[in-house]
């Protein structure tokens, strides 16, 4: 965001940090939300921001999602401060389905999603151009891990699984939920032994 710092170093020092939001943006990504919303079984969208503190972004968003919502009447919708976001991710995450939210709040609401899955080493991520006029990037949540590069050692799984938000992305749902149900079926039969990247691999080739 836009911001500075006053007269840093000092007792008198301020510090100023400024969220932007834009129509455009906002409705952007909720109508996405939206349309990905329809595509699934359950058709929940859960909005989260903090609309009692950040009041006039949160006005934005919230006005934003409740207009757009009118077009989609099969879409069941729900909001949800950011904090009581968190507990309910943690305490019932089968409430949600599809969630949207600003840069912020869901940069912390996914990777508290990704430790309830089992941790980031399993976390798919997608950067999406809804309109597809540009290239989307698909990529897992971890990073590059250089550090055992070569080891044969690194789970594979949300790379797979970032596999499959690329075949949503371009239309092959069919494909993307045998890559699901692959990955489900492997994750659901890991015993405690250790497995290489190529067993790892090898195992959900099989289960397709």
């Amino acid at each position: 965001g836009s911001g500075g710092n006053f007269a840093m170093g000092t007792e008198r020092e301020v510090a100023t940090e400024e969220s932007i939001n834009t129509r455009h943006g906002v409705e952007r990504v909720i109508r996405d939300a939206f349309e990905r919303t329809t595509l699934r079984e359950r058709k929940k969208l859960t909005m989260v921001h903090k609309n009692n503190v950040l009041v006039h972004a949160g006005d934005l968003w919230t006005r934003t999602f409740n207009e757009v919502a009118k077009e989609y009447p099969t879409v069941t919708t729900e909001y949800l401060h950011a904090d009581a976001a968190a507990m309910f991710m943690v305490t019932n995450p089968e409430r949600f389905d599809v969630v949207v939210a600003d840069n912020l709040f869901g940069d912390l609401l996914t990777d508290i999603a990704a430790a309830i899955c089992g941790g980031i080493g399993l976390a798919a991520s997608g950067n999406i151009n809804p309109e597809k006029k540009f290239p989307s990037m698909f990529e897992p949540v971890h990073g590059s891990a250089p550090d055992i590069a070569g080891k044969g050692i690194a789970d594979p799984t949300a790379t797979v699984m970032s596999v499959a938000l690329m075949l949503d992305h371009l239309g092959l749902s069919d494909a993307a939920r045998d890559v699901e149900r692959a990955v489900a079926k492997d994750l659901a039969s890991r015993g405690s032994a250790k497995r290489s990247t190529s067993e790892i691999g090898d195992a959900l080739v099989a289960a397709l």
